[in-house]
């Protein structure tokens, strides 16, 4: 017996089935080796586990959003290492019941956009189809290209207190989870490497071969090679992560709404300068927020147009559009008639006892029961929840009764199955939670390929509901193999070598990649300012001198104007801050809401990262969803945790330079992290070099401007000697071999906006690269002793002035960058961008 604590042994639920221990308190046989694995590990072993599982997830930003989360937030994804084993004989018995249940649903939507036979003959009540709000009477007679109308489906199934399997659910409309099914394997085979080789565990490949060729298949017969491409509703989604996954590891293009057009009846992917063929779209967003044009007018996810490209047949939507009306629970109590009218042989598995209350019989069933039951609406999400009768009071359940009353055909009644249990890790040890198993099927070749296994899921806290919005965790599920299995990939093993069109970004994916860039330096710059006003802090907090006190509010007042975070140490109040600065540096550190601060660049960052996800490496990614823990740590400021950001932000940069095809994606990135290294320095230079102070502080204030350039080094070692301005202005400003020089980083903006695709006409320059020129050439006729002189008033006129032209030249070159190659279809809203005081425009959400 599996003992993880001293004090604690596994228990199995005492009214179901357990699905490693029997009834007589035995280990099954398949769960021997498992068992002994687990005992052997120990307590203390097995919560190191379970953290590395939790460290894993984070570090491949495995998210699932919840309902009513603020915007943009993103749970974690909750898994338990302890995976679900079934032995081979126990899976061909559930294999073939999905696979045969996939059939029967796809010849239901097949007759109920096609003949309606099913419903002419009785079979299926008007009413029950007519009636259901999956049921899109735009979609009748839209076809898929072969015999197969539902290409993927997924089934909700899990055993009785006897271990009998029964189907508790169908998700035809946009099934989710096999990507984290992926997912969950990849982790759980990090966390025990040795355990899942010596398992000899069917492997998920073969399912994402053939949903790869099964998506090539339902292309339309004109199409020679296949432009496929994943609709998601956009970062924001409940299940963007796997969306992301899934266009990466397939290889396709992950698009939203807004980057497809219908035109000449056929749809187009916006890219840079151009539209490109679409063939097939596996959708992630929901049917009837598809077309604004035919189905939801407010609907911002879709394309307009679509349903009439399917009906012309040059675009296969996948699934279906429609397909949830087989997400019907009324259906289920017919499912075993339609099998044998449908397929000649009785249903082999069966749906959980369920009673459609608009028939007469049913209907008095179920409010003779109620209590008993669990009442849900035919419809999901329609504002009608699930009730279960044994937690309502009287008064409930008479509320209940007079809804089915009144609109009896929206409603069934449904047993509750005493679902059976499996050992999941929890704090105390090994604990029985009930279970559910979500199995996978995709179309090929005329039937039903299924996934090996698929998405278990078990309840947070023992109790009976099961879902991921209330907190469920998911566990792999592992199919135990009779012998090896040949190590396959999810690309197609065979077959002629054919190559997808080489994909064009998106001017979404385009502006996304810019921005990424734009504050992945932006914070870059913040932590490097932030450290060097620590590093002056702690070394002038004792003792401070006159020249040590004026820099250290020097230092103060020029991240107020760099970020633009006001008042901060410039406006009203800044006296008081001034004392006692820490509190103000700390809020510029952490604060994610407020404009300016380090948080809220890397908060804007990884909102770009999530949009172009499937574009990144899992490399980038392990830098990227490592940001927003180490920043929280930054709260404390000290050189270390401010050193851990700085390395990861340095990290990004280099996986940029050194990991990524120099495609427009990266040219994109390059030019955004050009224009805003080049801002962040004009911005600091005009904060901290304009106005002439004390020599003492000047020293002070220019070896600090260095160090925040990254510069010191080099200035020390070709000028051996106290800083003076002019030579720092040579190093900062014209220095063309260094990297974070001005020029540097036009030259290379150069280079970018005339590499962007389609920017250019044949014996002209673009606007970007008119403007970088003009730039350019601002900055090589400088005359640095010119800049460092000093007017009548104590400042530097001329050095305020060439800044200023600098400033107005990159903020130029950055808008005409977006007019040219972003597209914005709704109305932006402009404002000044934290580290633009010159008034730089950005759009959505980055605004």
């Amino acid at each position: 017996m599996i003992q993880v604590a001293v004090e604690h042994r596994y228990r199995p639920a005492s009214d179901g089935y357990d699905e490693m221990v029997d009834r007589s308190g035995q280990v099954r046989g398949h769960w021997s080796h498992l068992n002994d694995a687990l005992d052997g590990l120990g307590p203390t072993e097995l919560r190191r586990r379970q953290a590395e599982t939790a460290r894993l997830l984070d570090d491949d930003g495995v998210t699932y959003n919840l309902h009513g989360g603020p915007s943009g937030s993103a749970a974690r994804w909750n898994l338990d290492p302890v995976p679900l084993l079934l032995t081979s004989d126990e899976w061909v018995n559930v294999e073939s019941a999905v696979i045969q249940r996939a059939e029967l649903l796809n010849l239901v939507l097949t007759d109920l956009y096609g003949p309606r036979d099913l419903i002419r003959r009785g079979l299926i009540p008007p009413e029950l189809v007519f009636g259901h709000g999956g049921f899109v009477r735009e979609c009748d007679q839209v076809r898929l290209p072969g015999p197969l109308q539902l290409f993927t489906a997924a089934t909700d199934v899990a055993r009785d207190h006897e271990g009998h399997w029964w189907v508790l659910a169908d998700r035809t409309q946009a099934p989710s989870g096999s990507g984290y099914a992926l997912e969950n394997r990849v982790v759980v085979s990090r966390v025990f490497p040795s355990l899942y080789r010596d398992a000899q565990v069917h492997r998920l490949a073969p399912f994402f071969r053939a949903l790869r060729a099964g998506l090539q298949a339902v292309a339309p017969p004109s199409a020679g090679d296949p432009r496929i491409v994943v609709l998601t509703p956009g970062p924001h989604s409940e299940t963007a992560f796997e969306h992301a996954l899934l266009a990466s590891r397939l290889g396709y293009s992950l698009v939203e709404g807004s980057d497809l057009i219908v035109q000449d009846g056929r749809v187009w992917v916006r890219s840079l300068r151009r539209l490109e063929p679409v063939d097939v779209i596996l959708r992630r967003v929901d049917t009837w927020f598809c077309d604004p044009l035919e189905l939801r007018p407010d609907s911002h996810l879709g394309v307009a147009g679509l349903m009439e490209a399917c009906r012309r047949g040059t675009v296969s939507v996948v699934n279906t559009l429609g397909s949830s009306v087989l997400e019907n629970p009324g259906l289920l109590p017919l499912l075993p008639r339609l099998a044998t009218e449908l397929l000649g042989h009785p249903l082999e598995m069966p749906s959980v006892p369920t009673w459609w209350c608009g028939d007469d019989a049913s209907r008095s069933h179920v409010l003779a029961t109620l209590e008993r039951l669990v009442i849900k609406p035919v419809t999901r999400g329609n504002g009608r929840g699930v009730v279960f009768g044994w937690q309502c009071s009287r008064e409930q359940l008479d509320e209940v009764r007079r809804r089915i009353e009144a609109h009896p055909w929206a409603w069934v009644g449904q047993e509750q199955l005493a679902l059976g249990s499996t050992p999941t890790l929890a704090d105390g040890g090994l604990e029985a939670r009930r279970v559910v198993l979500r199995a996978f099927t995709v179309a090929r070749d005329g039937s039903y390929v299924a996934m090996a296994g698929g998405l278990a899921r078990v309840a947070p806290d023992g109790g009976p509901v099961i879902s991921n919005q209330a907190g469920g965790v998911s566990k792999d599920t592992w199919v135990l193999a009779s012998e090896p299995e040949k190590m396959t990939g999810l690309w197609l093993d065979s077959g002629p070598i054919a190559a997808e069109p080489t994909p064009s970004i998106s001017s979404r994916a385009a502006e996304n990649f810019f921005w990424m860039a734009r504050y992945a330096e932006r914070a870059d710059a913040m932590v490097r300012l932030l450290r060097v006003t620590h590093e002056r802090r702690n070394e002038f907090q004792h003792g401070m001198s006159t020249a040590g006190l004026e820099c250290m509010r020097e230092l103060l007042a020029a991240l107020t104007r760099v970020t633009a975070s006001y008042p901060g140490f410039v406006g009203e109040g800044a006296e008081e801050r001034l004392r006692e600065p820490g509190p103000e540096l700390q809020s510029l550190a952490v604060d994610d809401a407020r404009p300016g601060s380090l948080a809220f660049a890397v908060h804007r960052l990884l909102e770009a990262a999530y949009a172009v996800r499937d574009q990144l490496s899992m490399d980038t990614w392990l830098v990227v969803s490592s940001l927003p823990r180490e920043v929280l740590e930054a709260g404390s400021l000290g050189r270390g945790t401010l050193g851990r950001v700085l390395a990861s932000l340095l990290a990004l940069a280099g996986l940029e330079g050194e990991s990524m095809v120099r495609d427009p994606g990266w040219r994109f990135m390059d030019a955004g992290r050009r224009i805003e290294r080049a801002d962040q320095l004009t911005n600091l230079l005009r904060a901290i070099v304009v106005a002439e102070r004390e020599p003492a502080t000047d020293s002070l204030l220019l070896e600090s401007l260095l160090t925040a350039a990254e510069s010191i080094i080099t200035y020390r070692r070709l000028y051996r000697s106290r800083a003076q301005l002019e030579t720092v202005l040579d190093l900062l400003l014209l220095h063309p071999d260094n990297p974070r020089s001005l020029v540097f980083q036009v030259d290379r903006l150069l280079e970018d906006v005339r590499t962007l695709p389609g920017g250019r006409v044949p014996a002209r320059v673009s606007a970007a690269e008119k403007h970088a020129l003009e730039t350019s050439t601002v900055l090589r006729l400088a005359d640095t002793a010119l800049l460092a002189s000093v007017g009548p008033h104590g400042t530097r006129p001329e050095l305020d002035e060439f800044l200023a032209r600098i400033s107005d030249g990159l903020r130029l070159t950055a808008a005409a960058i977006a007019e040219a190659h972003f597209t914005h279809l709704l109305p932006q809203r402009s404002m000044l961008t934290p580290a633009d005081p010159g008034g730089a425009r950005t759009t959505g959400v980055f605004a």
